[in-house]
C-alpha cells in the first residue's frame, strides 16, 4: 500500500508540475522574435563613401541580433557597402551593409565592420 501511495502521490505532483508550466510554455511560444520585428527591414542607402570594409568573417544577419540567421559573411579582402545603422534593444549598433563581392546583404555588428575613422553611419529611420 505504501508503494501505490508514493506513486500516485508523484504522479499527482507531475501532472501538477505540467499544467503550472503550461500556461507560461504558451505564453512564450506565441512572443514574436527580435529577428522579425519590421523595423530591420526598413535600411535605406544614406551614405555615399567607401571608407567602411568587412571584419575576418564577419557575420551578415537577418536582422539586428546575434540570434538571427546567418545569410552570409564578409572577409577584409571583398566588398562592402553599408547603407545605414541601427541600435537594438540590447544597446548595440549594427549596420545594413551588403557584400559587394558576393551580393549578400543584411544586418552586421557595427563593431565588426572598420573605418577610417569613428564614424557611426546615418540612422535607418
Amino acid at each position: 500500500m505504501k508503494r501505490f501511495t508514493r506513486l500516485a502521490g508523484a504522479a499527482v505532483m507531475a501532472v501538477g508540475a505540467l499544467t503550472a508550466i503550461s500556461p507560461l510554455t504558451a505564453s512564450t511560444a506565441g512572443a514574436a522574435s527580435p529577428c522579425t520585428q519590421p523595423k530591420w527591414d526598413i535600411h535605406p542607402d544614406r551614405i555615399s563613401t567607401g571608407t567602411f570594409s568587412w571584419g575576418d568573417g564577419t557575420a551578415i544577419r537577418t536582422a539586428g541580433y546575434v540570434d538571427c540567421t546567418i545569410v552570409g559573411r564578409g572577409y577584409p579582402s571583398q566588398g562592402i557597402d553599408v547603407h545605414c545603422s541601427r541600435q537594438n534593444d540590447n544597446g548595440l549598433w549594427w549596420v545594413y551593409a551588403r557584400n559587394t563581392s558576393t551580393g549578400k546583404a543584411g544586418w552586421a555588428r557595427y563593431d565588426a565592420v572598420y573605418t577610417t575613422g569613428s564614424v557611426l553611419p546615418p540612422s535607418c529611420s
